[in-house]
């Protein structure tokens, strides 16, 4: 048997009761001074990941943070015992101490930018960046390149339709800066920090989470309100609140933060 840890907490402002974790197993609390890993027993010793797996460790970190400050660990953060959780708490005990008190009474939001798919002259580009144009149908219509060409024509070519790709790159690159910059400035003197989530890649849009007051939620909501209808050629995304995934400090080797 093995303890299977959701998020780290302070002192329980309530008592934890018929709350069920994974594998249908109650949830406790496992204290150690003024700080609280909230647990509970598993079969095994890696957390297969599944839809229900993943929403059953996201509800029970949810339903703690309603009533206080958390700190959420990933997804199948699991130990041997009772023993080696309090070593864990023990060992990082300022750090937990301290993102505690940064982060009381803190929510974090996510927003989502996409920009609608643009067409330029019907043309699309591989992931080589190579052009190529499409008809009607879909089918391309590019025309194999020739026996007959020469290799100065061939490369000249070829040079052509890399400028294209990296000047679309570039492109991209400025609108992604000017949206991270006009996002931010719109949430401003509300937002206590912000990050942008560097691993979503161009095509899936701007991905930014903001670190905000619980106080400040509604004042949120209707300025992300005001963003979408003012840059209605975007598509925009919120969601939220959630505990603070994004502005926990990085832990050791079982890591806490982002699941």
């Amino acid at each position: 048997m093995y303890l299977y840890v959701y998020c780290i907490t302070g002192a329980l402002q309530k008592p934890i009761r018929d709350m069920m974790g994974l594998e249908n197993a109650a949830v406790r609390a496992l204290q150690y001074k003024e700080l609280a890993a909230i647990v509970s027993e598993v079969m095994m010793a890696k957390m297969p990941v599944s839809n229900e797996s993943v929403l059953r460790h996201a509800a029970v970190i949810e339903a703690v943070r309603k009533e206080q400050t958390i700190l959420p660990m990933r997804f199948s953060s699991i130990f041997n015992n009772d023993a080696a959780v309090l070593e864990f708490l023990k060992n990082r005990y300022a750090a937990f101490v301290s993102d505690l008190e940064r982060l009381h009474d803190k929510l974090e939001m996510g927003i989502l930018v996409i920009q609608k798919k643009k067409y330029v002259q019907n043309t699309e580009f591989t992931q080589s960046g190579v052009e190529q144009e499409f008809g009607v149908s879909g089918q391309s219509t590019e025309s194999p390149i020739s026996d007959l060409q020469s290799p100065a024509s061939t490369g000249m070519s070829y040079l052509q339709q890399r400028r294209i790709y990296y000047a679309s790159q570039d492109e991209n690159d400025e609108w992604v800066n000017e949206i991270v910059k006009t996002c931010h400035a719109q949430f401003e003197g509300i937002c206590v920090k912000h990050k942008r989530d560097i691993h979503t890649s161009f095509s899936q849009g701007v991905s930014l989470n903001y670190l905000i007051h619980r106080d400040s939620l509604n004042e949120f909501k209707n300025r992300f309100n005001d963003l979408k209808s003012s840059l209605n050629e975007l598509r925009f995304l919120c969601s939220g609140p959630w505990a603070p995934y994004h502005f926990v400090s990085p832990g050791g080797s079982v890591e806490h933060g982002i699941i």
